[in-house]
């Protein structure tokens, strides 16, 4: 027996190949933190750890682990870096030289054996929520059918497939690399096309300049997730963060339509802090999707308990415990304000009220204020994120303060500053935790809960002058629409 099991390691270990990023710069200081938000492959250990951080040395940083199937990871923001997606396959180096010109832009040069595929991941408009949706928010508009908002969607797919088809032709990008590019591709298309439907669809000011019915956007969300499934086979040995938010969407949206769909209802999500629709997910993603939740603290530890009962074997069970076992108390407290500068927090006080207009006056008497709500969930959040360090320059130079409000659970807050340091979030924080979300309902109008990302602008009065501004990623008009407001 003990013969077989080496055996089985030794197996286990050969086939898990080492894959290498190397990123080069120009004139960048030592020691400069780089995160790594790490894929989600088969090696059950090294998605559970969520994160590397490398660092700067010599103008350059190198990240190293073992894969045992193609995946995908992305690099958040540094001062170094901009954000950088990045697919992979197993025994392979990955080089990316980064540099700024004069008006502090970044450019990117990949060489590897599957640079094409690199190059349009990051830069081409399909994959990019806000490009993209400046493409899709006029055929939204316009439509007279849902119908006619899913064509648009499947020939955009038609044509991200046809370029990749043409790289794999032409021989600049491996089988490996050609099956994981198609697989990211739809899950990345799908989710920001759910995205950008939602979010014209859940704000009444949006969706009253629509031509569609509500019942029209319901079959259309419906339709979406039908034509693009995450719950396709497919998808096993393959997943994004975008092909996780997938499969809680379209079990959220078969739920809502109340279609007769197959249900795989093993027990799991029975406590209050699941949801019961997952049980419309196969098994093979209720496992995956319970253990992406629970470290990222969704789900507590009496779901664990759950878990456990119903995955008796599970390759996650031993990578969970060894989280819920190190996970560390913060110093902080629910209503910590402090401050976040050249990678570090400087904690301030403690906030005397959770309601937004009273935290504002108290806090930032006779300054104007730009507040980011956000949350340790919200993928869309993150994305935006990469674009925070053009943005705090922008307001500092126009002595506009930046604050960014967190609304996690109380129990969340270990989150907190982690994310903060990790997505390198200059500026005022205060977490505030979801109990503030009855003064931004009251404030902002809005009963039936408020939706993030959301931009408030406050003028130096206290007062808000700008209820829902465009998002930090729009840059100059953005800007523009700030300056105007504060006139």
């Amino acid at each position: 027996m003990k013969y077989l099991l080496s055996c089985l390691f030794l197996i286990q270990f050969v086939s898990a190949q080492n894959v290498s990023i190397k990123l080069k710069f120009e004139n960048t200081s030592d020691s400069i933190p780089i995160t790594a938000n790490k894929s989600i492959n088969d090696d059950a250990g090294y998605f559970l750890m969520n994160t590397d951080t490398i660092y700067t040395k010599n103008n350059q940083a190198e990240l190293k682990f073992n894969a045992v199937n193609p995946g995908y990871m992305y690099f958040t923001f540094s001062k170094a870096n901009p954000v950088i997606n990045l697919l992979y396959e197993p025994n392979e180096v990955i080089q990316l030289k980064i540099t700024k010109d004069q008006d502090n832009k970044y450019a990117i040069e990949y060489d590897g054996k599957n640079s094409d595929v690199l190059l349009a991941i990051n830069f081409d408009t399909i994959y990019k929520y806000q490009k993209f949706a400046k493409k899709l928010r006029p055929i939204i508009f316009n439509a007279k059918k849902g119908s006619d908002i899913l064509t648009f969607i499947k020939s955009q797919y038609a044509e991200g497939l046809k370029q990749l088809q043409g790289f794999y032709d032409n021989k600049t990008i491996s089988k490996k690399m050609f099956d994981a590019s198609r697989l990211y591709l739809e899950a990345t298309l799908s989710n920001n096309s759910k995205s950008i439907i939602e979010d014209i669809f859940r704000i009444e000011e949006e969706y009253v300049n629509t031509k569609l019915p509500k019942s029209e956007f319901v079959d259309l969300l419906n339709n979406l997730m039908h034509q693009y499934s995450p719950f396709d086979n497919k998808f096993k040995g393959f997943t994004t963060y975008a092909t996780l938010e997938n499969l809680q969407a379209a079990s959220k949206f078969i739920n809502e339509s109340g279609s007769d769909e197959q249900r795989y209802d093993n027990g799991l999500w029975k406590n209050k802090n699941a949801r019961e629709y997952y049980n419309f997910i196969p098994l093979q993603y209720q496992e995956k999707l319970f253990a992406h939740l629970f470290v990222n603290d969704r789900l507590d530890e009496n779901d664990f308990k759950q878990f456990k009962l119903v995955f008796p074997n599970s390759k996650y069970t031993t990578y969970l415990e060894k989280y819920l076992k190190n996970k560390k108390a913060t110093i902080y407290k629910p209503y910590a304000f402090g401050y976040f500068l050249n990678n570090e927090f400087e904690y301030i006080s403690q906030v005397n009220s959770i309601d937004i207009e009273a935290i504002i006056k108290d806090n930032f008497k006779g300054k104007a204020v730009f507040v980011d709500l956000w949350a340790s969930y919200c993928g869309p959040c993150f994305q935006e994120f990469s674009y925070s360090q053009k943005l705090f320059s922008f307001l500092k130079t126009n002595a506009i303060e930046m604050l960014y409000i967190n609304i996690d659970r109380e129990k969340d807050i270990a989150k907190w500053q982690p994310n903060i340091k990790s997505s390198y979030l200059e500026g005022n924080h205060i977490f505030a935790s979801d109990k503030i979300q009855k003064s931004l309902q009251k404030l902002l109008k809005e009963p039936n809960g408020v939706y993030i990302p959301r931009y408030l602008l406050f003028n130096s009065k206290g007062e808000l002058v700008l209820p829902n501004t465009k998002k930090p990623s729009e840059e100059q008009p953005l800007y523009n629409e700030i300056l105007k407001a504060l006139k």
